[in-house]
């Protein structure tokens, strides 16, 4: 099976707040990876996966603001996110972070034994 991804994921440290709609709460996030398609974020709690959040990244007085569903979540606190859809300003404030940020690694799919 060929683990290749649709679009580069890119390595990131980056702070974010996750805001939940109808309920108000907000929660402080990390984002460790981060694609135009998605990211990665630790520091979830009540996340459940095919609930809707918003993700709000701010990067240098800037913010970038996505709509996304949860596609997992493991017991350690991390969960991808899927963006549904965001504001043309801030996929072209995303688009001009990840040129700032490091390529992740393809890993190498081991071969069936």
């Amino acid at each position: 099976m060929d683990d290749r991804r649709q679009v580069p994921r890119y390595l990131s440290e980056l702070p974010a707040r996750l805001s939940y709609p109808g309920s108000g709460a907000v929660s402080r996030v990390s984002v460790l990876t981060l694609s135009v398609r998605g990211c990665c974020v630790a520091g979830v709690g009540g996340l459940e996966a095919g609930k809707t959040c918003q993700l709000i990244i701010e990067w240098l007085g800037r913010e970038i603001r996505a709509d996304a569903e949860v596609a997992w979540k493991n017991p350690q606190g991390r969960a991808g996110l899927k963006f549904l859809s965001m504001e043309q300003e801030s996929g072209d404030t995303l688009r001009e972070l990840l040129t700032n940020l490091r390529l992740q690694p393809l890993i190498p799919t081991p071969p069936d034994e």
